[in-house]
């Protein structure tokens, strides 16, 4: 009996990355038909959803090969199709069908080689930093400048944001370092628990204030990555690496206990 307890306990997990799965198809389905600020927030759904799995994997000890492979094909239609779709609806269809099939996609084609490269070498991944712009947040990126430029009006937007899509993109695949999310509890200590607090609240204000209070948020956080990778001051000591958790590799269901992104 505690056996099939503890099995069933390991889908729960991997319920909320399908769960995380299916809102960004959502979106994307909401992003074609011209709903494109209902799929935003979709994304911005899919998320959270992509944090909480994590995180219950860790507090259920499900975490396995099987799981981090799913998390990963979630995070592909979620944080990179759906944000490349989004690009193409709005700032990309008026250029040539190739470019702007280009530069549109590049969130998924350099998110796709990120998160090949994580499981290909996830027994070496720090569990204190994560190595270039994670897809989350390069795709939540996106999103805050389109409620940012949906709510000024988006003429001449497609100058600003495809390019800095570019960037973005180039960013996921680099070896710049990027600080790690807060563990969603309050038994981690002061500075965890003030980070779990903006998190929420954070959230709370995304339908009133929109990309006012996103953007400049995802903003600071891409330029802090850069400005200790310009500075030399990510690299100054050499942190452990983590070796993968043996549950994780004798597990059948749920995502691994390290997040990737």
């Amino acid at each position: 009996m505690k056996l099939r307890k503890r099995i069933n306990k390991r889908h729960i997990p991997s319920l909320f990355t399908l769960i995380n799965m299916f809102l960004g198809f959502l979106a994307i389905l909401s992003i074609v038909e011209g709903y494109h600020i209902r799929g935003a927030y979709l994304i911005i759904a899919a998320g959270v959803f992509d944090v909480l799995d994590g995180k219950l994997a860790r507090k259920l000890y499900g975490g396995s090969e099987f799981g981090s492979e799913l998390d990963s094909l979630a995070d592909l239609v979620s944080f990179c199709l759906a944000p490349a779709v989004l690009i193409w609806m709005l700032y990309a269809r008026d250029l040539h069908p190739i470019l702007g099939a280009l530069i549109a996609g590049a969130p998924l084609y350099f998110g796709a080689l990120r998160l090949a490269r994580y499981n290909v070498g996830q027994q070496t991944q720090s569990r204190h930093y994560y190595e270039g712009l994670p897809t989350t947040i390069n795709a939540v990126t996106v999103v805050a400048m389109v409620f940012y430029y949906e709510a000024q009006g988006h003429s001449g937007a497609a100058k600003v944001v495809l390019p800095i899509a570019m960037a973005l993109s180039f960013l996921m695949v680099s070896h710049i370092r990027y600080a790690k999310f807060p563990n969603f509890t309050f038994h981690a200590g002061l500075l965890n628990s003030l980070k779990v607090l903006f998190a929420f609240a954070l959230l709370a204000a995304l339908p009133v204030f929109g990309g006012r209070i996103l953007l400049p948020i995802t903003v600071l956080y891409v330029l802090h990555g850069l400005l200790r990778w310009l500075t030399r001051s990510d690299a100054e000591t050499a942190l452990p690496q983590r070796d993968l958790p043996e549950e994780s590799l004798s597990g059948t269901f749920g995502p691994s206990m390290e997040k990737k992104d």
